[in-house]
């Protein structure tokens, strides 16, 4: 990763034209919500009960008190989440979970299991910047780019943005170092393919 670089976290975007328009949004969103309204129900319950005991209540006569009071206030919150959308967005996020463990283990990378979830579901939203400090610090295998061939890499981009061409494609780790064929040296001598070739923006 270059000086400018970064990377985001695995945050599926999906439509629902139906009920949200066009405009992508994020599974989580919908875990999100669940998450706050589970520790809000829990921080309730703590207070109530608390409240109870300090009446002069024992431990079992709060929560007997508590936890109908809690349930009835919860109710019609929880009762805007639909079961079926979350399991269809669960599975959104699956998918996406089973990708990136896939890219992960091609690398035989130990960690693929926690770095999956750190990616998936720790990060709060679709922009959080993940840099060389962060992405090193999670766990993932990156490396410095050296500044001369980040200058190259830097130029070849505002060329390409000045004549308002896009490119997409991956740098692959070939086979073996003793085959010929689309090989360039990158960074320390490593041989690396690359594939994907420029396309109209």
């Amino acid at each position: 990763m270059g000086e400018l670089a970064d990377l985001g976290p695995i945050d599926v975007q999906i439509t629902d034209e139906l009920e949200r328009g066009k405009r992508p949004f994020s599974p989580l969103d919908e875990f999100k919500s669940m998450e706050f309204l589970r520790e809000y129900a829990t921080e309730f319950l703590d207070y109530f009960a608390f409240a109870l005991s300090e009446r002069g209540m024992s431990v079992k006569q709060s929560l007997h008190e508590a936890i109908p009071a809690v349930s009835s206030m919860m109710q019609p919150l929880y009762s805007h989440i639909d079961p079926s959308k979350v399991g269809s967005y669960r599975r959104s996020l699956a998918e996406a979970e089973d990708y990136a463990k896939r890219l992960l283990k091609q690398n035989k990378n130990p960690y693929a299991e926690e770095l999956v979830q750190q990616l998936v579901w720790k990060y709060p939203v679709h922009d959080f910047v993940i840099d060389y400090g962060e992405a090193k610090n999670i766990g993932l295998p990156v490396v410095k780019l050296e500044q001369a061939h980040e200058k190259i890499l830097l130029e070849a981009l505002m060329g390409m943005v000045t004549h308002g061409i896009s490119y997409s494609g991956f740098v692959v780790a070939p086979p073996s170092a003793g085959k010929k064929g689309g090989k360039k040296q990158v960074g320390k001598g490593v041989p690396v393919e690359v594939k994907g070739k420029p396309e109209a923006a």
